[in-house]
């Protein structure tokens, strides 16, 4: 079956560790888009985190956003489909995270922002995980005195909740309180966070959403991840593929398992699957 589109994850998949994009992946994808396939980044970001190196690659029109809740036309400057959660539902589990006795940073996506508290940017370098999460939410998070009374004020429905631990006992203990809220759905992307969306918005949901927009099967799809918010997308894409760096489960469940993201994996499988012939 002809591949007609490729969904990528940003973070660990088609960017390195430095947050940057290998050559070899760009040109990948510059040959798929002069075939006609879509080229369309999957990612736990926001549609104005996407990097506009990205935005810009040939062939990417269309965006799949925080983890599915938002699946954009970045051409139009359109929205096709959104899963989002109410501003009163968002506000309710940011307030479990500010009334535990856990420490935990906690931020909410609206529009395609993200807002955090001042005191939480603040102390950055506390709650990252690394130099290059610091620096990633400074560039894509916009502070304000109290996020979670800026959400009930606007009133806005809620892209997605970030949070992040620095001891993942605790960590572990948000996670299990949080899986018996059914209106939400919890996973992650990286060891030291849990992503919150409403239940249903998935990147694999939102790539059969728009693989069904643009007339294309199932089939007809292909889809690189690494961690466990790429495991609904690994799982729903014709040929699904993790990174080697990527978690187990996820690559228990890909069709194929490529080189790491530092080795340009996604490159590496696309020369496989689809330019063998060049």
């Amino acid at each position: 079956m002809k591949i007609k589109l490729i969904a990528t994850d940003m973070d660990g998949t088609f960017l390195d560790d430095n947050k940057e994009a290998p050559e070899e992946n760009i040109r990948a994808l510059a040959e798929c888009a002069a075939r006609g396939i879509e080229v369309v980044p999957a990612t736990g970001r926001t549609i104005l985190s996407v990097p506009e190196e990205i935005k810009n690659l040939p062939g990417v029109r269309y965006a799949i956003t925080t983890n599915g809740a938002v699946v954009a036309d970045l051409k139009e400057g359109t929205i096709i489909s959104t899963c989002k959660m109410t501003a009163d539902l968002a506000a309710a589990v940011m307030e479990i995270a500010r009334d535990s006795e856990d420490d935990i940073m906690y931020d909410a996506y609206i529009e395609g922002v993200g807002y955090t508290t001042d005191y939480f940017w603040e102390h950055l370098d506390y709650y990252a995980a690394s130099p290059g999460i610091a620096g990633l939410i400074r560039k894509t998070r916009r502070p304000v005195p109290d996020n979670i009374a800026y959400v009930r004020e606007c009133g806005q429905d809620v892209e997605k909740i970030n949070m992040f631990f620095v001891d993942m006992e605790a960590r572990k203990r948000m996670r299990e309180r949080l899986s018996k809220i059914p209106e939400i759905l919890v996973t992650s992307a990286i060891p030291e966070n849990l992503e919150i969306n409403a239940a249903g918005a998935t990147k694999g949901s939102a790539l059969l959403r728009l693989a069904e927009y643009l007339n294309i099967s199932r089939e007809e799809t292909m889809a690189f991840g690494d961690g466990e918010n790429d495991l609904s997308m690994i799982e729903c894409a014709g040929i699904g593929v993790a990174m080697e760096n990527g978690e187990e489960s996820v690559k228990a469940a890909a069709d194929h398992v490529t080189v790491t993201n530092n080795e340009a994996g996604v490159a590496v499988a696309i020369h496989r699957f689809i330019l063998q012939d060049t």
